[in-house]
């Protein structure tokens, strides 16, 4: 019996999404996680991030949508990894609390003083997705959270969906804008995520050249999904878990080839 489907294309010159990103170091994952995609569904709704610094319970919205959907996603682009190096330099506040400070030594005969100063400059490198292109697939026995996600059912407490986005939403970083509608559809068409991967339009490479190398290649091109189900073989961190670390939890995945001679490209 087909379910609903909630289709979603992530295409944009820049994408990054992180797997490991601390303090100056900010990766980027092959492709989107399940976190991430729950982190754009809520900023297209309009949920704010908790405030961890009060004492009232955050919401648990996102844990709940979370739990609700399940995840796939198939690599139309894989795209390039690119790194862009950056100086910070002013008041940088460290996880104790205090500011983070240059310290100087001064020498003199009686002994050694240490002079603080205010001004820190911290070294960055933060890794970017260039030319990617994804196709997420959601699925739930939820079939209104759907339709409410799709922007197809009035919810009195979201004051956005993706049809019409309460913030703008971006690809993993706020610097990485989408260069098309991130909703495609809601579809009833397909059994299931599998399925839907198996017969969606492919978003092949856009320039002349990586056109070209796919008409003379003479091996078949096959592209990577990966769908979440409870006896998948891999395990990835990557589910949502509220808490002020950012840990997440596990859950199960598979991996599918999928050949690109049967897909129709997008134009």
């Amino acid at each position: 019996m087909p379910e609903p489907i909630l289709l979603i294309r992530l295409e944009g010159p820049l994408q990054s999404w992180g797997v490991r990103s601390r303090w100056s170091w900010r990766d980027t994952g092959p492709e989107p996680s399940k976190s991430a995609i729950i982190g754009l569904l809520g900023c297209a709704a309009g949920i704010s991030r908790p405030d961890w610094r009060s004492r009232t319970e955050p919401d648990r919205t996102l844990e709940q949508w979370d739990n609700a959907l399940r995840f796939g996603v198939r690599v139309d682009r894989p795209g390039t990894i690119e790194t862009d190096y950056h100086t910070v330099q002013g008041r940088h506040w460290q996880a104790d609390g205090k500011v983070k400070r240059e310290k100087t030594e001064v020498k003199y005969s009686g002994g050694k003083w240490v002079f603080w100063s205010e001004i820190h400059t911290e070294p960055t490198w933060r890794h970017y997705l260039h030319d990617a292109a994804f196709l997420v697939a959601l699925a739930s026995d939820n079939a209104d959270l759907l339709r409410k996600l799709a922007g197809e059912l009035d919810h009195p407490d979201l004051p956005g969906d993706l049809k019409h986005p309460k913030w703008p939403p971006y690809l993993g970083r706020k610097a990485c804008v989408p260069s098309r509608p991130i909703l495609d559809r809601l579809t009833d068409e397909y059994q299931d995520l599998k399925s839907a991967f198996e017969t969606e339009p492919w978003a092949a490479p856009r320039s002349p050249r990586e056109r070209k190398s796919l008409e003379i290649a003479k091996r078949p091109t096959r592209l990577v999904a990966w769908i979440e189900c409870l006896d998948g073989e891999y395990e990835r961190q990557d589910a949502m878990r509220l808490n002020q670390f950012r840990f997440y939890d596990f859950r199960r995945c598979r991996r599918i080839e999928i050949d690109t001679g049967s897909l129709r490209r997008i134009p």
